[in-house]
């Protein structure tokens, strides 16, 4: 009887487990893509450069030297880490940090920490298409450690400094990095 209870409860953990780690944020989810979904994501090839492309809805994996590159070509840019089911006071649709961005003359950068193709197509309206780290070129799934590659190669030297800073929103001015901020909307 003991063996089975024990057998029973180690089955429940396991199966919990697998739940909470093939969670969408956990994970960057896209062994659970269908076809169709698949079909949207453009794997760049990592030694291609980022040309100025208009947002044809698809989303583009990269790396983060790719998109310093990117970014370096306008005067001031905002990199947004969005996190598509965050729902954090620090987390704002990608309108309204568009509308944000376009009042105030920054060029708006998002990238997805994971794939939510629901999230993604509701609310991709940025003037640029949305960009997610490639996980195939960092080969990692596990969202922390992809996205930290991810902006190590973002922010080169300045990473060290930002390692303890908090904030989703990176602020570049000729693709030198200036700051990192937790609210968007406040003045800092």
């Amino acid at each position: 009887m003991n063996k089975l209870i024990l057998g029973l409860l180690i089955s429940l953990f396991a199966a919990s487990c697998k739940v909470i780690t093939e969670t969408p944020g956990f994970y960057v989810g896209y062994e659970r893509l269908s076809e169709k979904e698949i079909e949207q994501v453009v794997f760049v090839n990592p030694q291609e450069t980022i040309t100025d492309r208009e947002n044809d809805q698809k989303i583009y994996a990269i790396n983060g030297k790719q998109l310093r590159e990117f970014i370096s070509k306008s005067d001031t840019s905002v990199v947004y880490i969005w996190a598509p089911k965050c729902h954090s006071s620090v987390c704002i649709s990608l309108l309204s940090c568009q509308k944000y961005c376009s009042d105030n003359n920054y060029d708006l950068v998002v990238v997805a920490e994971y794939y939510d193709m629901e999230m993604m197509e509701l609310q991709n309206h940025s003037k640029s298409p949305i960009f997610i780290a490639n996980h195939q070129y960092y080969n990692k799934r596990y969202c922390p450690k992809l996205t930290k590659l991810f902006l190590k190669e973002l922010l080169g030297p300045d990473f060290g400094d930002q390692k303890k800073e908090m904030g989703r929103f990176l602020f570049f001015y000729k693709g030198e990095f200036v700051k990192r901020k937790q609210d968007f909307f406040k003045a800092s």
